[in-house]
């Protein structure tokens, strides 16, 4: 996704470092990049995103689950418990999750679609609680942004940071690397809730 970014902003001599983007998209979103640049610099927004869309189309024919997601969501599946899916995504994300063999881990979930209001909004993972007989209290929000910390507190809900980036940016209640190294919480997560 950021180097879609970079190849939009570059082909209009727009500044596009790569970490600089990165943090701006973990931090807000790239709609709001996208946002900003176009407001800024006078561009056509749906014009950016016509063109954001097509070089991710290129540069992200093959996307791949983060390593540690299939064991993860396995072990809360296996344990009895509920994996639901919660992201600003479109339906592309069903389909990476079907060609990776885990949309059946999943008893369902929210994509940008729906039209909640973005992270790090509650009102997707309220919506996920009520339809699903979810308790926040016996609910873990795992997510890689600090917006995805933000909205499960505001949901009541315990959290894990997945901090790929290094950014150390979320005050969650857990924190791991990868999800690899998250699995003994998750497991444990979901052992004390039966």
């Amino acid at each position: 996704m950021i180097r879609a970014l970079v190849a939009t902003l570059t082909a209009h001599n727009l500044p596009a470092e790569p970490h600089e983007l990165l943090l701006a998209t973990k931090y807000d979103s790239m709609k709001r990049v996208l946002d900003d640049a176009a407001s800024q610099h006078h561009l056509d927004r749906q014009q950016l995103q016509s063109e954001y869309n097509a070089h991710e189309l290129v540069l992200n024919q093959d996307p791949m689950p983060y390593p540690g997601a299939l064991a993860a969501l396995s072990t809360v599946h296996v344990e009895g418990a509920t994996n639901l899916l919660w992201t600003h995504r479109d339906q592309k994300a069903w389909r990476l999750l079907r060609q990776h063999q885990m949309s059946g881990l999943f008893a369902g979930g929210t994509t940008i679609d729906m039209h909640f209001k973005r992270k790090p909004d509650p009102e997707s993972i309220n919506y996920l609680l009520t339809k699903f007989g979810a308790k926040p209290e016996t609910t873990l929000v795992v997510g890689d942004r600090q917006l995805d910390v933000a909205a499960g507190k505001a949901a009541g809900c315990h959290t894990l940071y997945i901090d790929v980036d290094g950014l150390h940016d979320a005050a969650a209640e857990f924190t791991a690397p990868t999800l690899t190294a998250a699995l003994p919480t998750i497991r444990q997560f979901v052992a004390d809730q039966n």
